[in-house]
């Protein structure tokens, strides 16, 4: 089973749809156009209001996996949710603004129930150097996934900016693999009497370090298109090329951090943290649209690198029942984290007077990255081993 390529695929595809909430960006200013009287912070709900509803959803469905309702059934219902509400807008071009954010509520819901099953799958399928592997290529699909559907949502909204919200229907096709997904092993049964095991410290260790993780990396995704049109780097288009390449480093990275790992182990965190400081320097420091380039690639490296380091060490620190839960925890901290990114930094801008300054936050970002680069070679604070099943 466990060599099962089929099985492999159904697993991969879960990671295929993680990145769905960014079909409808290239739409926003076409969605503004057709909702004139709608403010324009109001308006940017119909993204962000998915992501926040999707962290709630993440860490309930990551309690309750496997335990109380099947992997399975819940795979199922969250890409019911995840197609539903996000095609459903295309049949409301005449609907209240406000019932378009019902059902992006609804698409959010989906997203977050599917969201912390990936990773709890893979370690519950697959070991040794075949996790590291599949690890590695579901960061890979998360990007494939990525760039399909914002390209194929701003193609769509060239049409009409209701025609951007097909391209979930591609949802279907997670859909249909995981019908075939079988169930994973249970979790062992707790002996009676037996104590529960509590989630190790390091679960919220990794929680918190992915938060600021991905608060010091959005800065690079928003801020991106206004350092290139206010540098004179170049126009929207060049902004979206240069992001582009974030997705095309993260593919990289993907392909070959099993080897990474096999070679550096648990430092594998400490290079994907240099990694991103070397990228936000090449963007803060740099002054053309070359270093942009070579700053996304590199970030999207790192990136990379970190994501799937975090699982393996999840995954060899938790009980085998606690993993969806760990995994819930860690994708929900990584949404709030860019979330509240905008709201660390103005804080940080206004106590340093630097809010005027773009680049500000990269300063800030490639500093915390290289100081935890260097803390995490130096300091090997020791793990518990996780319960094992008897």
């Amino acid at each position: 089973m466990k060599n099962n390529t089929f099985l492999k695929i159904a697993v991969l595809s879960v990671f295929f749809v993680q990145m769905g909430v960014g079909t409808i960006t290239p739409a926003i200013a076409n969605i503004a156009a057709a909702y004139p009287d709608v403010p324009f912070t109001t308006l940017l709900l119909v993204s962000t209001l998915a992501v926040l509803m999707s962290v709630p959803a993440t860490l309930i469905s990551g309690r309750i996996a496997g335990t109380v309702v099947k992997y399975k059934t819940l795979l199922i219902i969250g890409m019911i949710l995840f197609v539903g509400g996000g095609v459903a807008p295309y049949f409301m071009a005449t609907s209240s603004f406000t019932a378009i954010l019902a059902v992006r509520a609804i698409f959010g819901i989906g997203l977050g129930i599917v969201t912390p099953l990936g990773g709890a799958l893979i370690i519950a399928f697959f070991d040794g150097e075949v996790r590291a592997q599949m690890m590695g290529l579901s960061n890979v699909i998360a990007n494939v996934g990525g760039i399909l559907f914002q390209l194929l949502g701003g193609m769509a909204a060239g049409i009409a900016w209701q025609y951007a919200f097909i391209p979930h229907a591609l949802g279907i096709i997670t859909l249909v693999l995981i019908l075939f997904l079988p169930e994973p092993p249970a979790a062992p049964v707790q002996a009676v009497g037996e104590a529960k095991p509590k989630l190790p410290g390091s679960v919220f260790g990794f929680a918190l370090a992915i938060f600021l993780i991905m608060a010091l990396v959005y800065p690079m995704l928003v801020n991106m298109s206004t350092i290139i049109a206010v540098s004179g780097m170049g126009g929207a288009a060049d902004a979206a090329l240069v992001l582009t390449m974030f997705t095309v480093g993260g593919m990289a990275g993907g392909f070959i951090f099993a080897k990474v790992f096999g070679l550096f182990k648990k430092n594998t965190l400490a290079v994907g943290l240099a990694f991103l400081a070397v990228a936000m320097a090449s963007i803060g420091l740099g002054s053309s649209i070359a270093f942009m380039y070579i700053g996304t690639t590199i970030a999207g490296i790192g990136f990379s690198f970190i994501i799937p380091t975090v699982f393996m060490d999840l995954g060899a620190a938790v009980h085998p029942s606690q993993m969806p839960t760990a995994s819930g925890i860690i994708m929900a901290c990584m949404n709030v984290g860019g979330f509240c990114s905008a709201y660390i930094f103005a804080f940080l801008g206004a106590i340093t007077g630097m809010t005027e300054n773009i680049k500000f936050p990269f300063y800030v970002s490639m500093t915390v990255f290289a100081v935890a680069a260097i803390a995490f070679l130096l300091i090997k604070p020791k793990q518990p081993d996780a319960p094992q099943p008897e």
